[in-house]
């Protein structure tokens, strides 16, 4: 198993699909590089497709410390992987808190983007987004991780996916901890919850230059349009796409996969032809 040792101090689980330029990809809170399946079978065919484990997921180190987590941390251990890959520059998508990370990323590491991809995004942590933070956070504390992804469903799921869908609720419930060898741990969870609460970089996206697209979706009651909106307006000529439809959650990657690959390769193709 690739497995690298980071000068960021964790040692980094990631794995490398297809062939052609280099594409990281960066999953959201709590959620290992496996989240990321449908995505990298739809862009591996045109990219060097990169996914790993955040500190805190998976089979990558989890520090013990929550305070020790932000998006800075975060997006230095992404920057680190890549110079140990000896990849001078990369395609860069993330959503959720890796769309944060993404944002730390293109700001201390411009040389290093090629293009930005900020899905599910919010630039700053106002008091409404750590109330709802903390409405997941709680049953972690408590150590009942079968209500955290319980009621985190509730924020990143559509209706749509809850009610019609409950066979794959079930599944998505039980992949993430019952039937994942590697679980989410209390100290990865309630670290990730800190990086989502301490983010905020809206003041200094003005810097970013790098072809910028931010998407969202018009069903995500997790990191509503409004934030991405506000991006948008930070990132000088950033194009904007909003995701439609009963499925267009924060998890539209995983309910509504063949539009959200097919437009977001499409973009990034622009970009090489």
């Amino acid at each position: 198993m690739p497995m690298v040792a980071l000068p960021t101090g964790i040692n980094m689980f990631y794995e490398i699909s297809g062939d052609g330029p280099p594409l990281l990809l960066i999953m959201g809170t709590a959620a290992d590089h496996s989240t990321w399946s449908s995505q990298v079978a739809a862009y591996k065919s045109d990219f060097s497709v990169i996914t790993y484990d955040a500190r805190g997921t998976g089979l990558s180190t989890s520090p013990s410390d929550p305070t020790t987590y932000s998006m800075r941390v975060l997006a230095d251990d992404a920057a680190a992987l890549l110079k140990i890959l000896g990849i001078d520059s990369a395609h860069i998508s993330g959503l959720s808190l890796g769309s944060a990370t993404a944002q730390e990323f293109a700001i201390n590491y411009p040389q290093m983007v090629s293009s930005l991809q900020l899905h599910c995004t919010w630039g700053r942590s106002d008091e409404w987004f750590c109330r709802m933070i903390d409405s997941m956070e709680f049953p972690v504390i408590h150590d009942d991780l079968e209500s955290y992804i319980r009621t985190a469903l509730l924020w990143v799921a559509s209706p749509h996916f809850i009610n019609e869908r409950p066979d794959d609720v079930a599944a998505f419930e039980r992949g993430f901890i019952l039937e994942n060898p590697n679980p989410p741990t209390k100290s990865g969870l309630l670290g990730h919850f800190y990086a989502d609460k301490t983010h905020n970089a809206l003041d200094r996206l003005n810097t970013v230059k790098a072809p910028t697209l931010i998407t969202s979706g018009e069903m995500d009651w997790q990191v509503p349009t409004r934030y991405g909106r506000e991006v948008h307006s930070r990132i000088p000529h950033a194009d904007f796409l909003i995701f439609t439809g009963p499925q267009s959650s924060h998890i539209a990657f995983h309910e509504m996969p063949e539009e959200w690959n097919s437009r977001t390769l499409n973009w990034m193709k622009k970009l090489l032809f």
